[in-house]
């Protein structure tokens, strides 16, 4: 048992469990069934996948490569994988020139799928130049873009190739994934346990699966099928605060009561200062508090977020935010 509880650790189980075919993907119901259409009838357009991370881009498209060639592995000669953001500069697109136009000796009508992570963030000179080689690339080859953002790229990008929309899943798909994961690893996970990493992970499936493996790695002296069922667990290990603190964070703000505020903060450790301004959006959402106290309250918080963007130091914009937080609500 011990050594199978390793083996168990060795292998990411994002890896492990992510899917290998169009049919083994469960959310995404419309841009799965348009894609399958496009398999059946042997047709691929030029595709984006545009979405928020965790969604599922990746995995869509090495299953829709693994279908349209009828393979389990995808051969290396069919595919160009590259992480836009780090590596695709101009002067680097020889190698993706070199992919698209070498016939080689055999097999010349051979399918072939250059895939780009992060797209958004190849520079616009860079995207004009990748206008001339779709344009003119052979028919047999073609182009996956991903990206979070498809605002990012330029317009004769888009008007070449198919847009799909990807969301984060809802509670139904996630459920049946990440308790599949569970049955399989033969793990007894509470449901206090599965809302925590739905909470904290928002549909990001990715995160999800990590953050379960994580857990489960954390009581690696324990048998597999006895998983804590305290949540906080889960919240501490992804520098979220527990329910019980937040509220009484929370509960201190509402009291006017700022010296208190930054004591709880202060004895924090650990915990992400956006993963907190999140939490108290969702506060502010479900509160009673009317316009337009509540709009003035999110507009803060989208301010000190934006600056945690910026790499403004998060204890002074957090102790900003909780000033400003409290001050708008000792007016309302």
């Amino acid at each position: 048992m011990e050594k199978k509880y390793k083996d168990l650790r060795s292998i990411p189980w994002v890896e492990k469990y992510r899917p290998k075919h169009l049919n083994d993907i469960i959310s995404q119901t419309l841009t799965i069934q348009s894609l399958k259409n496009f398999v059946e009838k042997k047709t691929l357009p030029h595709l984006i996948f545009a979405g928020p991370a965790g969604t599922g881009k990746t995995s869509t498209a090495r299953s829709l490569i693994n279908d349209f060639l009828r393979t389990e592995r995808i051969p290396q000669d069919c595919i160009l994988e590259k992480n836009a953001s780090d590596e695709v500069r101009m002067g680097k697109l020889d190698q993706i020139k070199n992919f698209v136009f070498h016939k080689g000796i055999t097999n010349v009508n051979l399918h072939k799928f250059v895939v780009l992570d992060e797209a958004d963030n190849i520079p616009k000179a860079v995207q004009s130049a990748f206008r001339r080689i779709i344009e003119m690339a052979p028919p047999n080859v073609k182009f996956i873009f991903m990206c979070n953002f498809v605002e990012k790229i330029i317009d004769p990008i888009l008007s070449r190739c198919a847009i799909f929309r990807f969301y984060p899943l809802p509670r139904a798909g996630f459920d049946i994934n990440i308790k599949s994961i569970a049955k399989n690893e033969k793990i007894k996970v509470s449901k206090s346990i599965f809302d925590a990493i739905y909470y904290i992970t928002s549909g990001d499936m990715r995160q999800a699966i990590n953050l379960l493996q994580m857990i489960v790695a954390l009581h690696e002296d324990e048998k597999l099928n006895n998983i804590p069922v305290n949540p906080d667990v889960v919240y501490e290990i992804s520098g979220y605060l527990p329910p019980k603190k937040l509220n009484n964070l929370y509960k201190q703000c509402k009291s006017l009561n700022y010296t208190e505020t930054l004591k709880i903060i202060n004895n924090l450790q650990g915990f992400s200062s956006r993963g907190l301004f999140r939490q108290i959006m969702s506060k502010i959402l479900s509160s009673d508090l009317k316009y337009p106290v509540r709009e003035r309250i999110l507009t803060i918080i989208a301010e000190y977020d934006y600056r945690l963007t910026l790499e403004a130091d998060p204890q002074i914009q957090i102790n900003g935010f909780f000033a400003n937080l409290i001050s708008i609500l000792g007016e309302a």
